[in-house]
């Protein structure tokens, strides 16, 4: 009698983080729900109900307990180098001209069919394995609606064709900033057909990554497995504008599972988010998720405040990028380094300093920076007040907003946070 090899865990009184990351992101992930499906990165703006952009074969329990897949550590293996604190640096630098590439090409573009002319196309693009006397045939798939075809990341000269036309073209533009889409999924599992051995379960996302940190700082990806190590940013998924957890609600889930999983440099949805939703062009929103991303490594707008808003809010959103450059950046360049030397995460669950609270383990709505600045936004529209978590019982917080100091391990009810305020704590001791 056969039997499946299972991974068998109690999701009874145990709160998991960590695994894949999905639409509505949760913190923990037990209330989340997906289908049985490969567990392999992929684009939730074509597939809303598969895995999303950044994932790892890797969860850990409250308890203390963790399960791997494959071998994984939450403290890095790698060394850390000088290109890695390079890469830290350049945050503090503002974002300049960037540009976009994929590695699809159009079956229909002059460069697809000049590699089939050349006879090159079986050593440029993935490509379905031969039978015996066959030919090799490009493995096709969609891309933004069109017939494609995919880099073939298993030929170095591939790779190296295609980084030399990606550098080409940074240098002729001046762009500071390359962003690749397109580097999560599996083509192989898309066409149900046998990948080679390299690039199996999300190989090709792996192997992607690691060419691109080639291209040297100011690259940024759209996906991640397993690549945590490599000085590049990850750009997360796009969110609605609206306050569920596919909006704001979801934003810290994702700062929280990124940061975990070691992508602790990530560029955050634009403020509002860029998905379609049922409070587009809302100010209230605008304001709350400004509040947020102030704290993170990269703030980022679609769309100009003063097309959405008022001069108030034009003239808060001056205020949060001067707090973000003064208070924010300096306070991720120092976690930058506990990250390069221990592997601890950047932005922190209040579980950190509370590791034996229960109540600590299912608070999704506040973030530490390191172990000195907890964040406690508002994601409830209308909402003026909200209960505070201050985490580490025998240390002691400071309101940055009224100059009072609160005992950590407490819960303050019903605290004031007005739309001019995001309640912002510094431990004291």
């Amino acid at each position: 009698m056969l039997s499946w090899l299972q991974d068998c865990f109690s999701m009874a009184n145990v709160s998991w983080y960590g695994g894949p990351s999905i639409r509505a992101q949760r913190w923990p992930l037990n209330g989340a729900e997906s289908p049985a499906q490969p567990f392999v990165s992929g684009d939730l703006g074509t597939n809303p109900d598969g895995f999303g952009p950044v994932l790892d074969r890797y969860f850990l329990g409250s308890t203390g307990c963790g399960t791997a897949w494959i071998p994984h550590r939450l403290i890095p293996e790698h060394v850390p180098s000088e290109r890695r604190k390079r890469q830290d640096l350049a945050l503090v630098e503002p974002l300049q001209l960037s540009i976009t590439l994929s590695p699809y090409a159009s079956i229909t573009s002059p460069l697809f069919l000049q590699s089939l002319h050349r006879g090159e196309a079986a050593g440029y693009w993935l490509s379905r394995q031969p039978r015996p006397g066959g030919s090799t045939i490009p493995l096709l798939t969609t891309w933004k609606g069109q017939l494609c075809a995919r880099l073939n990341v298993t030929s170095e000269a591939a790779l190296a064709w295609y980084l030399a036309r990606a550098r080409r073209l940074r240098q002729a533009l001046g762009a500071t900033y390359v962003a690749f889409e397109g580097v999560e999924g599996n083509s192989f599992l898309e066409q149900d057909v046998p990948p080679p051995a390299e690039l199996a379960g999300d190989g090709y996302t792996r192997v992607l990554a690691a060419a691109l940190a080639t291209l040297g700082n100011g690259t940024i990806v759209s996906a991640g497995a397993g690549s945590s190590h490599l000085p590049l940013f990850v750009q997360m998924s796009p969110l609605r504008s609206d306050w569920s957890h596919a909006g704001l609600k979801g934003l810290i889930p994702s700062v929280l599972h990124y940061s975990l999983l070691g992508y602790n440099f990530f560029i955050p949805d634009t403020v509002g988010g860029s998905l379609a939703g049922d409070s587009a062009g809302d100010p209230e929103l605008f304001v709350r998720w400004l509040q947020i991303v102030t704290f993170l490594p990269v703030m980022a707008f679609g769309s100009p405040p003063w097309l959405c808003c008022d001069s108030w809010v034009l003239n808060l959103t001056r205020q949060c990028i001067q707090r973000h450059r003064d208070f924010v950046l300096p306070l991720l360049l120092k976690y930058s380094e506990e990250w390069q030397s221990l592997g601890h995460p950047i932005f922190r669950p209040a579980w950190w300093l509370s590791p034996t609270d229960p109540t600590a383990f299912t608070i999704e709505d506040e973030f530490l920076i390191g172990d000195e600045v907890l964040v406690a936004p508002i994601t409830e529209k209308g909402q003026r007040w909200r209960d505070v978590f201050l985490p580490g019982e025998g240390h002691l917080w400071l309101d940055t907003n009224s100059a009072r100091v609160f005992d950590g391990g407490t819960i303050l009810r019903n605290y004031s946070a007005s739309l001019a305020e995001v309640p912002v704590f510094v431990k004291t001791s």
